[in-house]
């Protein structure tokens, strides 16, 4: 008889102390919540930024953030982007690699862009530059029959995917609402 009264006790007390597990981060006043209007996305026409930019489309989709593209045109007159709201602009991909040879080659793959956010914050516009670096490793056997190298192209599209998940987290990092001084209490 005791023993059912004493789950529903203890039940009921670690509900009344789920909330304070981290559905509110210390020191925010209001919900993690993301209020970004729609983003446009500013590229250049190579086939690395198509490749960034279709992955960053997915990673913004997922995080339910409408985009919009925009293709940066070398011959084009210069451009204001100081009047764009929410953008990403993207510039000067480069991929580039190096090898270490021996019995095995060992290849270091790096993709670098350098990468400016505006958005809106406290109701005032804000622009950031970063230079993001993602990179990978792998070791490939020139010794063997076969002359392609497929491993390459996977850690393209891996280097590609981390790049705009990089470009996406700092972009929502942005937009999350700034912590406020919380008093602390002081003791008589």
């Amino acid at each position: 008889m005791n023993k059912p009264f004493f789950r529903i006790i203890l039940s009921s007390v670690l509900l009344t102390q789920l909330p304070a597990c981290g559905f509110h981060l210390r020191g925010y006043d209001a919900p993690m919540s993301q209020n970004i209007p729609t983003t446009e996305l500013i590229f250049n026409n190579t086939p690395e930024a198509y490749a960034v930019k279709n992955s960053l489309k997915k990673q913004l989709d997922q995080l339910s953030i409408n985009t919009q593209d925009r293709v940066i045109d070398k011959n084009a007159t210069n451009q204001s982007n100081a009047t764009l709201p929410a953008s990403i602009e993207v510039k000067n991909i480069r991929l580039q690699n190096y090898q270490l040879r021996g019995i095995l080659t060992e290849i270091r793959m790096v993709l670098s862009a350098e990468v400016t956010y505006r958005a809106i914050e406290n109701g005032q516009p804000r622009t950031l530059t970063n230079t993001i670096q993602v990179q990978r490793s792998y070791q490939y056997d020139q010794g063997v029959v076969a002359t392609d190298n497929p491993q390459a192209e996977q850690i393209k599209v891996w280097l590609y995917d981390n790049l705009a998940q990089r470009i996406a987290d700092q972009y929502v990092a942005l937009s999350l609402p700034k912590i406020t001084k919380v008093p602390t209490a002081t003791t008589p």
